[in-house]
């Protein structure tokens, strides 16, 4: 018996005495199965030279077991006798060179080499731009203490920290700066697995969260000047959705036209060229696959505006049913569109055809007719498209894609009440109707869900202000850090706004020539497909943003009042914004980038400005929100959300702010649970007609059973129906609906629960 088992272990080392046969096992190790050919190549053999060796090499590792050959898929593949094997090699290998004091590495590359100290010098001087007298002398420091430390093997990490420790010993540190390794630590990559898993997300989800981390980390340490990574990580400015900062703009406002004109659309390049829609389920796909092509090239929000209109011509000869199972399978389609960059779809819609699109010649038919030959047809589509609405939700809310309604003037009368009160049946219903209050304004204008808005204030052409472009980014402005640093002082207090612009417009200058270099690069090409002679995305006239955060905190700090308690805080709120938006179009008209200021703000920069500056001030200096715990600023109204005010107070206040901002604006109005839609239509014209309130969107909490698959309104612990406990709660974090346990700010997660 002991024979046979020294036999078999002569027999495995005389198998791997030759060195092409471990070869061939590390090969089908590292790469899987492969065809016999296949092994030749890689090897870098000759069939016709060494065909007769290697088969006699071949044939002595499957008989004794190392490798075998798959007939299902005709390819050898290495066994677990085989691994074993490769395994043992490999810590000979490393426990020779240990012996004679020479040092292994574990690279990047996923491979266990040799350690050179050549590669380290040729690494300052290729990535560092170091001089190759200076990098010599690095690396034989970095050798030297390499030399002394007591571990099995280094890792190519390892290695490149103890090349920055030396460079910034040495005063060198702004070479260390384009020697940093961009990554996660180990502890953040779990975190973010586990985070994926409690929120329900898939490993999609990680790996995207992964790659954010890292291009977040390449922008503040590369990408933007030193001083403007600087006021981000400082907590003057948030720059927002910063993990596709250098990458891809932030929303797009589409023009279905371009389309649905005889060139058609390509995707990309593995798909067929999309032709002229020639009806209305052509049309309709056109635009589905216009969404889903896009969506790997926006980071956040897609725009489709006067979606029914541009419908409209295709509508001849359908039935009701007909029109009504192309736009549900449609929505079912796009509902998952933007799901993974936390985005979605918005679609703009008319209850007439806009005065502006009358005259406008209608793309995609042979006769030459205008948009205002299709007055029927679009409020047939728009009808047809509610009542879609209204059927999918009723057996789960349908939270992406979300309808704007353009309320203008004619909505005043009673000839479209029908219409009207049936769109504002998804609003007493659901909360998933937003309205653009358009009966005031003759700026052409377009909206997003997310509360941005673009409108006719750059070249003065509506179609090359609103339609083709989009927002490259938003950068928040921590406004409260502001006044808490001017002490009550003025002076200080606008010179310090003046200052944290800079910041915030020079990060957004650095975001157009992202873009300009990933069109050039064409990473987008989608975005950047010709259109009549240029790039379909129109990026010279696309809109940084910069959002307001925490004026009313930054109010009260500088004069002693929140917002709703005096006029006179009010009156100043106005002022600082005017001087904002005042210095934005001057730094506009100085560089030819087009800026807009929001009111509307992040998630993520109420929180994280909110905490770094309790750290840095301390309680008895800052104005918060959420108390001790959930530090944040207000970050969406001007007022805060747990304010017991009225209605009626409240669009007062916001009415005096929403004109201001048009970068965008939102009011978000709680529901009673008992509101009608015939009540919330009326509640609808009062608003438009009386206050200067110029988007706004009636608001719910919404639960959904998991077990007897029915809506409920308001925050519950078990399901009216069936009291099952399985239950997932939607609400507003921001200005989409997402569930509760996705959310990431305790401190508006505190107030719901409270509330």
């Amino acid at each position: 018996m002991v024979k046979k088992r020294s036999k078999a272990s002569a027999d495995i080392f005389n198998a791997v005495s030759a060195p092409i046969r471990i070869q061939t096992l590390r090969l089908l190790a590292n790469r899987g199965p492969l065809t016999y050919s296949e092994i030749m190549e890689m090897l870098n053999l000759e069939p016709t030279k060494d065909a007769g060796k290697f088969v006699y090499h071949l044939k002595n590792l499957v008989n004794t077991g190392l490798i075998a050959f798959d007939k299902t898929i005709k390819k050898y593949k290495v066994t677990e006798l085989g691994l074993m094997v490769i395994n043992f090699s490999q810590d000979l290998e490393e426990y020779a060179l240990k012996k004679a004091g020479r040092m292994l590495v574990r690279t990047s590359r996923y491979t266990i080499e040799e350690f050179d100290r050549s590669k380290i010098t040729m690494s300052l001087i290729e990535e560092a731009g170091l001089t190759p007298e200076v990098a010599e002398k690095i690396s034989s420091e970095v050798e030297e203490r390499l030399l002394k430390l007591p571990i099995k093997y280094l890792t190519a990490p390892l290695i490149r920290e103890f090349v920055n420790a030396v460079l910034i010993e040495s005063g060198l540190e702004e070479y260390r700066h384009k020697l940093t390794r961009l990554g996660m630590p180990v502890h953040d990559v779990k975190k973010t697995v586990e985070e994926a898993s409690k929120k329900g997300f898939n490993v999609k989800h990680v790996c995207l969260s992964a790659g954010r981390r890292v291009i977040t980390e390449y922008m503040l340490l590369t990408s933007l000047p030193r001083e403007v990574a600087d006021a981000h990580l400082s907590g003057q400015i948030h720059i927002c959705d910063s993990g596709s900062w250098i990458l891809s703009p932030s929303s797009i406002y589409h023009d279905l036209r371009a389309f649905f004109c005889e060139k058609g659309f390509q995707p990309n390049p593995y798909m067929p060229n999309l032709t002229k829609p020639k009806n209305f389920f052509d049309a309709v796909s056109v635009t589905a696959t216009l969404l889903n092509s896009f969506q790997s090239e926006v980071s956040k929000e897609q725009v489709v505006d006067y979606f029914n209109v541009f419908l409209a011509p295709f509508l001849a000869r359908k039935t009701v049913e007909e029109v009504k199972k192309v736009l549900k399978n449609f929505l079912l389609e796009v509902s998952s569109v933007g799901f993974e960059n936390s985005g979605g779809v918005t679609f703009g819609v008319e209850v007439e055809v806009p005065p502006h699109l009358k005259d406008s010649r209608v793309t995609g038919v042979e006769e030459k007719l205008s948009y205002g030959d299709f007055e029927d047809e679009t409020q047939k589509i728009l009808d047809l498209l509610l009542d879609v609405f209204l059927d999918l939700s009723e057996k789960k809310p349908l939270f992406n894609p979300q309808l704007v309604l353009k309320f203008r003037s004619e909505c005043f009368t009673d000839k479209h009440d029908w219409l009207l009160e049936k769109a504002h049946r998804l609003a007493a219903e659901y909360g998933t109707l937003y309205i653009a209050n358009l009966t005031r304004d003759n700026v052409v204008s377009s909206f997003a869900v997310t509360g941005e808005r673009v409108e006719t204030d750059w070249t003065g052409d509506w179609e090359i202000d609103t339609l083709r472009v989009g927002c490259l980014n938003n950068v928040s402005i921590n406004l409260p850090r502001i006044a808490y640093e001017a002490k009550k002082d003025d002076t200080k207090l606008f010179n310090g706004i003046d200052r944290v612009l800079d910041f915030a417009c020079k990060a957004l200058e650095v975001k157009r020539r992202e873009m300009e270099n990933r069109f050039r690069e064409n990473l987008l090409p989608n975005l950047s497909q010709n259109v009549e002679g240029e790039n379909y995305f129109r990026l010279k006239d696309s809109v940084g943003t910069v959002s307001v955060l925490g004026l009313n905190e930054a109010v009260k700090s500088h004069l002693g009042y929140e917002l709703y308690e005096d006029l006179m805080p009010q009156h100043f709120a106005v002022k600082l914004v005017e001087y904002l938006t005042d210095s934005v179009k001057k730094f506009s008209e100085k560089t030819g980038l087009r800026l807009n200021v929001s009111q509307v703000s992040d998630v993520e920069a109420s929180q994280r400005l909110a905490t770094y500056d309790v750290w840095r001030y301390g309680w008895s200096t800052v104005n918060v929100q959420g108390g001790k715990e959930t530090p944040y600023y207000t970050f969406l109204a001007s007022t805060p959300e747990n304010l017991k005010i009225s209605l009626d107070e409240k669009l007062k206040l916001e009415e005096k702010l929403h004109p201001l901002f048009r970068g965008g604006a939102i009011t978000k109005i709680m529901v009673e649970k008992e509101a009608s839609s015939e009540q919330l239509l009326k509640r609808t014209k009062k608003i438009c007609g009386e206050y200067n309130i110029g988007f706004f969107v009636y608001d719910h909490v919404l639960g959904w059973c998991n077990r007897c698959k029915k809506n409920f309104k308001g925050f519950k612990q078990k399901c009216p129906s069936c009291s099952s406990t399985n239950i997932t709660i939607y609400a507003r974090e921001s200005t989409r609906y997402i569930p509760l346990n996705w959310w990431t700010h305790p401190g508006l997660k505190n107030l719901l629960k409270g509330s």
